[in-house]
């Protein structure tokens, strides 16, 4: 009876061991490669809490990269590639439809072609004013939310991409807003 309980006795210690070392690599991977200072409280509230849309409130972005891309339609689109604290991506994609309208109709296509539509509204401005319209996207087969805002007589439409809904609003709320750059390479809030 004895050596029964000494071999699971040793065999949950095994466990745990092999479990701590787990932990310990994924922390030395995310701290040493990805300078992620807030990928434990995101994993604590995404994994243990279960709060899928967990988005710190101190969280920062960091520009990883941004470049130029060419559309379907022949037109080119600028992209920012950025990185939150807590390492999420989030993608910024200013395309050119060349004109309003083909810019709504684009809209109106990716609409329809959602998964699902989480919100769709007219976009306004801090007064109140109508500036364009505004929509929420989940696209099921890339996996991801996108935000899609479309400004009156404006031929771009500006595209926020991102697994998570919490940080592609952050993000978007933070360049609403307005932000600066600090001293860390972070896009932070401007202060009012």
């Amino acid at each position: 009876m004895s050596g029964r309980i000494h071999k699971k006795t040793t065999a949950a210690f095994l466990g745990l061991i092999f479990l701590i070392a787990i932990m310990a690599g994924v922390a030395c991977v995310s701290l040493v490669n990805c300078n992620c200072a807030g990928l434990f409280r995101r994993s604590y509230h995404t994994i243990i809490l279960r709060d899928k849309n967990y988005v710190d409130r101190g969280g920062r972005f960091r520009v990883q990269g941004q470049g130029t891309l060419l559309l379907p339609n022949g037109r080119l689109a600028g992209f920012t590639i950025l990185r939150a604290s807590d390492c999420v991506d989030v993608t910024v994609v200013a395309e050119d439809q060349g004109s309003p309208e083909r810019a709504e109709e684009e809209m109106a296509k990716r609409i329809r072609g959602a998964s699902h539509v989480v919100e769709q509204i007219p976009h306004t401005d801090p007064h109140g004013d109508l500036i364009g319209q505004r929509a929420i996207l989940l696209v099921q087969k890339e996996l991801r939310i996108e935000i899609i805002a479309q400004h009156k007589n404006d031929p771009k439409l500006l595209v926020i991409r991102s697994v998570s809904l919490a940080h592609a609003l952050a993000y978007e709320k933070l360049i609403q807003n307005g932000y600066r750059i600090d001293r860390d390479g972070y896009l932070v809030a401007q202060i009012k």
